[in-house]
Formats: C-alpha cells, structure tokens, sequence
C-alpha cells in the first residue's frame, strides 16, 4: 500500500508492522492515506503535462502558420517567456490557449509587433474561458442590453434593474447566469462594459400620470482598450471543440 510505503520513510519497517494495531498508528496511517491522495490531485495535471511536452511541437506549428517566414523575428523575452509560461496550464484546443498564441505570434511579426503588449499576457491569464468567448463576440459588434426598474411611489425609491432583454448569445457560454459577473470582471480589467445609451425611459401603466418603473437601453461594448487588446489576442474562429 502506498501509505504504508510512505510510512516506512519515518518508522522503522519492523516497528510498523508491529504498532500497527495501536490507535496512534493508525491515525498516522489514516493521514498519510488522506496526504497522498490529496497529493494526486494536484500533481496530476502536472504530470499530464508533463508527459505531453510534445504540445508544444504544435503549438509551434500553429503559430508558424500564423506569422509567414519573411515576417518573422526574434520575439522580445518579456512577452515571449510569460506567455510560454502561461500556456502549460491551458488545454491545446481552449479559446485562452489560442489568444495566447495569437500574442506570441504578434511577437515575432514584424508587420504586427506593435500590437504585442507586454501587459496582455497577465491579462489572458485573468480570464475565464467563458470570458474569452465574450470577447470573442464583442470584436465583431456591440450588443442592446435592455433592463427595467419598478419605482415604489411610497418610499422615492427604484428596485434593482430586471434585464428583460439581452441581445448577447448568452448560449455560447458554459455558464449563461453568469455573463453579468463577466462584464463586471471585463470592466474591472478595463477591456468591456456595458453602458447606458441616452436618457432612462419612463413607464406608466394604468395611469398616464402616474410613473411606474423606467426602462434603460444600455450597449455591450469594448474599451479603447479592449479593442487593441482583442485586435491582437482574440481568435478569428472559435476551437470546433466549443459548442456554438
């Protein structure tokens, strides 16, 4: 047993088998079982890497095909090294992997080398994949996000924004509920929002004179930022391995 293998580094082989059956022993057994197994789980994915360095081998590949021969130079080793580093953790076929080809392939384009910021690397490594199929999608346009709030009369107040309509194909993403906490961290990133496009609508329902909730029109949209960021990084297609 593999715990009993372990356990023989710190006792004596002998003394193990003949304090096997006390309580104390035991409970060292017991740990030492929970250890390694605990252990597997976080040394697996880096044994599965390891045994897959030929990856990078495509990796390579993929990025020659980007970057033709006569356009190629040497890459500058503050984006080349920490965005290597950042693709051993990734699967090959991810949305994430593939921007951090694309910047790696910036790297080395004579042509586009002003497009490969030192910054982007960290900021790829920040994003969920579903994150990145948003990104994704904004490149290409901006999207309505419309949303209601009910106004209470009696205490001056709005309830919290219902969104009652979304323009985005939330059903691209692994996690639809999540996209709102997505545009909040791609805020937060400074590369998307959503932002509200002239004047809130006022509601009135039953009495013409009486307002009850206004409706808010709002767009889906890159940053400045953004829009360099997905220019250099963001794929033209999405892995066929992601569901559409």
């Amino acid at each position: 047993m593999d715990w009993l293998e372990e356990l023989s580094k710190l006792l004596p082989v002998e003394k193990v088998y003949e304090d096997v059956a006390q309580p104390t022993t035991k409970q060292v057994c017991t740990s030492l079982e929970s250890i390694a197994k605990t252990a597997r789980w976080i040394i697996a994915p880096i044994d599965y890497l390891a045994a897959q360095n030929d990856r990078y081998q495509n990796f390579l590949k993929r990025i020659a095909e980007k970057v033709p021969e006569e356009r190629r130079i040497e890459a500058h080793p503050q984006i080349a090294g920490p965005t290597l580093d950042g693709l051993r953790f990734v699967p090959e076929d991810s949305v994430i992997a593939e921007m951090f080809l694309n910047l790696l392939a910036r790297a080395i384009d004579r042509e586009r080398v002003n497009e490969a910021h030192p910054a982007f690397h960290q900021i790829i490594a920040q994003l969920s994949p579903d994150e990145a199929v948003v990104l994704f999608h904004l490149k290409r346009k901006s999207y309505l996000y419309r949303t209601y709030a009910r106004f209470h009369a009696d205490s001056n107040t709005f309830s919290p924004r219902e969104v009652i309509h979304n323009e985005f194909p939330t059903n691209a993403l692994t996690a639809q509920e999540n996209y709102s906490l997505y545009m909040d961290h791609l805020h937060s990133l400074n590369l998307a929002g959503i932002w509200q496009q002239g004047n809130q609508e006022p509601v009135f329902e039953a009495d013409p004179n009486v307002q009850t909730g206004v409706r808010i029109t709002s767009l889906a949209q890159l940053t400045s930022f953004g829009q360099l960021f997905t220019k250099a990084c963001a794929p033209d297609s999405l892995p066929k391995t992601h569901k559409l």
